[in-house]
């Protein structure tokens, strides 16, 4: 889904410099198991270089093939394993990939990447600033009682040479944040540590994409999203997937409006839009309306199991009969399993419900079903408990005064 939402606005965005992914290794299950595919292009992406011989090394051994018309070099089969490395010369200048290890699985990609034009020298990244572009966009789906918050940042160097930031682009995600992942189309070296995200520069003149993700969860009907940025934001955009009533509110937003994208089904999606937004300010949303389930029955079966629990420590803590509440005991265990797995079954008919899995006619009767189910066993759990109560009191002796009134009357 978040596929279909980065293509709602989605820019022509400018390629990333191809000489930062020189010689790295990628895997790709899509090759067959142990082969190495290594591309020789110069300068960008669109100039192969065909018919280029390219060695592969494995210890003593080099294995030596010309690349084909799309600038490809295919080796294999290879040991599983190995560790191995290209090389290639081209224009005088030796490219040379990292060490890496023969997969068992899937193969692996390399690119290697000379100069444009060896007569050119190199242009040297010079200090500045880069800015998050106006099509960014921060885009919040919902899942089951968590939500998956997507940054799809544009980087944008406005000048017409390479930049390095004077600070480092870093990303610290909001506190509660889970499973913190750049995307794919993200710069190569960007890195994901715990709730941080690192970019290292240089970034290249015009927009490099930066998708990131992570999960928060929520516990009630709203949520609070906060986030500073390393760099001033052109525009402020937020679009959240809409359930029910949910809704989106900032003092940041000055224009919202609601709208189902062509080919999104009937997903619905609230955009919120603000002006721009200074590195270091916080962007802070509140996302209201949000499902979720109530944490009244689980309190209530706890307060339940407290009391059953105390009752019981106390019976047996009284003299009293211990076959008879050994077997009260096990019955009353017997009846808080099964409670236990109608409130499972009653809290999966709600899911089934809220994600439109079942039918209105059968929610209902499986609802009044468990419900009748759950009254059944309340009531034999009271039962179960009244003998333990009463067989810790103390018996009323024949020689009481009831008895003898009773005695004298007759």
């Amino acid at each position: 889904m978040f596929g279909a939402m980065l293509l709602l606005s989605a820019p022509a965005v400018a390629q990333p410099d191809p000489s930062r992914m020189s010689g790295l290794p990628l895997p790709d299950p899509q090759l067959p198991s142990g082969t190495i595919s290594v591309r020789v292009v110069r300068g960008q992406l669109s100039n192969n270089v065909p018919d280029h011989p390219v060695q592969l090394h494995e210890g003593d051994t080099v294995v030596t093939v010309n690349t084909d018309p799309d600038g490809r070099a295919r080796f294999l089969p290879l040991n599983p394993g190995a560790e191995v490395y290209a090389v290639t010369d081209l224009d005088g200048q030796q490219l040379e990939s990292s060490r890496f290890s023969v997969p068992r699985q899937g193969g692996i990609r390399v690119m290697l990447v000379g100069a444009a034009d060896p007569s050119v020298p190199a242009v040297l990244a010079q200090p500045g600033e880069v800015t998050f572009g106006g099509e960014s966009r921060i885009v919040v789906e919902l899942d089951e009682e968590t939500v998956t918050v997507f940054y799809a940042f544009e980087v944008n160097n406005a000048s017409s040479v390479p930049v390095e930031p004077l600070e480092p682009i870093i990303l610290d995600m909001p506190p509660g944040a889970q499973t913190a992942t750049v995307m794919p189309n993200s710069p190569l070296l960007a890195t994901a540590e715990g709730e941080r995200i690192m970019v290292p520069g240089p970034f290249q003149p015009g927009v490099t994409p930066l998708n990131v993700a992570y999960i928060l969860a929520y516990t009630g009907g709203s949520l609070a999203v906060t986030q500073s940025l390393p760099a001033d934001l052109e525009g402020l955009l937020v679009i959240v997937e809409k359930w029910g009533t949910m809704d989106v509110a900032s003092t940041q937003i000055a224009r919202r409006a609601e709208m189902t994208p062509d080919g999104g089904g009937n997903t619905t999606y609230i955009f919120g839009a603000g002006p721009p937004v200074s590195a270091g300010q916080p962007i802070t949303f509140e996302i209201t309306g949000l499902p979720y389930h109530s944490r009244l029955p689980s309190n209530v079966t706890l307060t339940i199991a407290v009391v059953i629990l105390m009752v019981g420590v106390w019976g047996a803590a009284t003299p009293g009969e211990t076959g008879t509440r050994t077997q009260h005991r096990d019955r009353r265990n017997r009846l808080e399993v099964r409670r236990e797995k109608l409130f499972g079954d009653l809290v999966k008919t709600e899911n089934q419900k809220r994600m439109g899995k079942i039918g209105a006619t059968k929610y209902a009767t499986r609802r009044q079903e468990l419900f009748a189910a759950l009254d059944r066993t309340y009531r034999e759990l009271e039962e179960a408990l009244a003998p333990v109560v009463l067989g810790a009191t103390q018996p009323i002796p024949k020689s009481s005064s009831i008895t003898r009134q009773s005695d004298t009357t007759g």
